[in-house]
């Protein structure tokens, strides 16, 4: 009875039905990313039983492991997973762990899915990339929207002298008060690597995708006010101008963003204190010797040094996968860290999180799971893979970016995307 189902379920009445599922699926989870991330988990959910390999289950014995879409950097995550997995054995805090576990699962499922599923990924890679940048500039023109009307009616209390006491009323424009679902770093590297994807694919179908969509993703980031947001795109700028100089279109979009980017921050530090005290912020907690931590740069600066202490304390086996917080808000007491400990604040880079958790060789493993499908990506030109992974670099140098939903999927989901790179085609 299963061999009749399982062949049923391959006939060719139902197969162009499943590829439909497939594609929407994969262009639905692009979409709500930015949008409404807290509908991520159930279509992960149904995209996996999508992506089982109904009637061909045969056929995994011909996909070997070193085949095209294990040469990204999904093989690797998985080892890191598992490696967390070894760390619940010296962990005392289990709920923690298990709870970590589950953040990271779908390093252990996209692998798989990509395995049984190849052709899905590739065939539809453009329209979902396409659809991630335009849900993206979305997201970003509504939030732009939306703080222009609150900072409307936020004129009008202060006209009658009635309004809220507090921070200045601009805020609304900026950080958290701009993306209040998402953290606005993370929204800053999805408008970036939108961005990417639309200076190096988008252009040539008209006005809109060509100026319009990469002016917003722009604006959009730096109103995020995220500082690895802003140097993503200048990121954007060198890779982009580096690899692809000589295609006039994209050398026009790359130029134009970088001038709109560069006029508008600008105008942004000169006019709004709440934009010229990030660089104030910054400069402060490089140089001070001695940081209160009472904004995110200093607070960055004294959580660094408390993971550092961890590390140093047990660099071989780490704390454990399920005791890395505990131990953390344990040295900021000690230290009288107070603004790290009100809010149990974690290392605030992945490297340094990883190696206080299960020691200084998961760190260097997670390292390698970057460097080494960067490496390949450059020799090979993959423009957008090498995009990824420089993002991610730069982003996880000063954010935990693993330890929630919104890192895990979106980078597990476009390293599946990207990979395996086209073989009959030009590099993306």
């Amino acid at each position: 009875m299963m061999r009749n189902l399982l062949c049923h379920m391959d006939s060719p009445t139902l197969a162009p039905g499943l590829g439909a599922a497939r594609r929407s699926l994969l262009a639905a989870v692009a979409a709500i990313m930015p949008l409404w991330p807290d509908g991520l988990p159930a279509l992960l959910v149904a995209m996996l039983l999508l992506m089982l390999p109904w009637g061909h289950a045969h056929a995994l014995r011909n996909r070997p492991f070193g085949a095209g879409a294990w040469q990204g950097p999904l093989p690797w995550f998985l080892m890191w997973y598992l490696w967390h997995v070894l760390g619940m054995a010296w962990s005392t805090d289990i709920g923690h762990g298990l709870f970590d576990l589950e953040v990271k699962l779908i390093f252990v499922v996209l692998p798989f899915m990509v395995l049984w599923s190849p052709e899905a990924w590739e065939r539809h890679r453009a329209m979902v990339l396409r659809v991630f940048v335009a849900a993206t500039a979305l997201t970003l023109f509504f939030l732009m929207v939306r703080s222009t009307v609150l900072f409307v009616h936020e004129l009008q209390w202060r006209a009658t002298g009635n309004f809220p006491v507090g921070l200045p009323y601009t805020n609304i424009f900026f950080s958290s008060y701009f993306s209040p679902w998402l953290h606005p770093s993370y929204l800053a590297m999805y408008g970036v690597f939108a961005l990417y994807v639309s200076v190096l694919q988008g252009g040539g179908r008209g006005r809109l995708e060509q100026y319009v969509l990469p002016i917003v993703l722009v604006l959009g980031v730096l109103l995020c006010a995220s500082k690895t947001g802003w140097l993503g795109l200048l990121l954007v700028l060198v890779h982009v101008l580096w690899s692809r100089w000589k295609e006039p279109r994209v050398r026009r979009m790359a130029l134009l963003s970088a001038a709109v980017a560069t006029l508008v921050l600008a105008v942004l530090v000169a006019s709004f204190g709440t934009v010229r005290v990030k660089f104030t912020d910054t400069w402060h907690a490089l140089t001070a010797t001695n940081t209160t931590g009472e904004d995110s740069s200093s607070s960055r600066v004294l959580v660094w040094r408390s993971a550092m202490e961890l590390i140093a304390a047990q660099p071989l086996a780490g704390t454990g996968t399920g005791d890395v917080k505990n131990e953390l808000v344990r040295v900021y007491g000690q230290r009288g860290y107070l603004y790290p400990l009100e809010r149990r604040l974690n290392a605030h880079s992945q490297f340094l999180q990883t190696a206080v958790a299960l020691g200084v060789p998961a760190m260097l493993l997670l390292l390698a799971s970057l460097l080494v499908p960067l490496v390949r990506a450059l020799r090979r030109r993959h423009h957008l893979m090498t995009a990824l992974l420089l993002l991610s670099l730069l982003n996880w140098s000063v954010e935990s970016m693993l330890e929630v939903q919104a890192g895990v999927v979106f980078f597990a989901f476009f390293a599946a995307l990207l990979t395996p790179p086209r073989p009959s085609s030009a590099p993306a």
